[in-house]
């Protein structure tokens, strides 16, 4: 089964120049992914973003192949929806869907304001008051891209499966790598965690707009990583 899942809430992403008002560091692409595991590729995932207006939308699909998708059928499909507001991101909703030959896992609410969310996690019903500034995992990557291009605190408040979760992220410096799409600079970024046994780590090119050029995930001795295979 592919492990990607651990990453899908905190890759970043780029949305449209808008305005002198709107996040003016963030622009539209599509890119592609690699997920390899002990060097085999087990799978690919895809992230768009699209600007309608000052309304976002991002998606983002990845799909086991090969045998991983003869012994697996892993696919996960993840949609966000949300209103630009200045420097901040204002979601509307969320849905994220994981199926594979064992489970069938989904998640998926609406902010009906600011600060309330409904929605059904696995086909149960939930309700959840929040702080103002809460995202969705996908809003968050968008917002992600603003904050470190203004080097603000990578701080959030985030609701998924039901659940109101905090997550602090810390730079840990620059470095050049290479992917199959080709070598960058990046900044090193990792997600902090309380438990050591869980690690998931970023590398984010400023010149393609902060978009992630690797990703990857450590839990109970497996390593998952994404590379970059194509952008545009």
């Amino acid at each position: 089964m592919l492990k990607t899942h651990y990453l899908y809430g905190l890759v970043i992403v780029g949305l449209s120049t808008l305005s002198s008002t709107a996040i003016a560091e963030l622009k539209s692409y599509q890119a592609s992914y690699a997920v390899v595991k002990s060097g085999l590729t087990l799978g690919t995932m895809t992230s768009r973003v699209a600007i309608n207006g000052a309304n976002y939308s991002f998606s983002r699909q990845t799909q086991a192949n090969g045998l991983a998708s003869l012994l697996s059928g892993d696919k996960i499909d993840e949609q966000a929806q949300g209103t630009l507001k200045g420097q901040r991101l204002q979601p509307s909703s969320y849905s994220y869907h994981h199926k594979n030959k064992r489970k069938d896992r989904s998640d998926q609410f609406k902010f009906s304001t600011p600060t309330s969310v409904t929605g059904q996690k696995n086909g149960e019903s939930y309700s959840l008051k929040v702080p103002a500034d809460t995202l969705d995992p996908g809003s968050m990557e968008l917002q992600l891209v603003n904050d470190l291009s203004t080097n603000r605190p990578l701080n959030y408040h985030i609701t998924e499966k039901g659940e109101l979760r905090n997550y602090t992220l810390n730079k840990l410096g620059n470095e050049t790598i290479s992917v199959p799409a080709g070598q960058f600079n990046t900044i090193k970024v990792q997600v902090a965690r309380n438990n050591s046994e869980r690690q998931t780590t970023f590398w984010l090119a400023p010149e393609l707009n902060y978009m992630p050029v690797r990703m990857q995930h450590r839990e109970d001795g497996d390593t998952v990583e994404t590379q970059l295979l194509s952008h545009n």
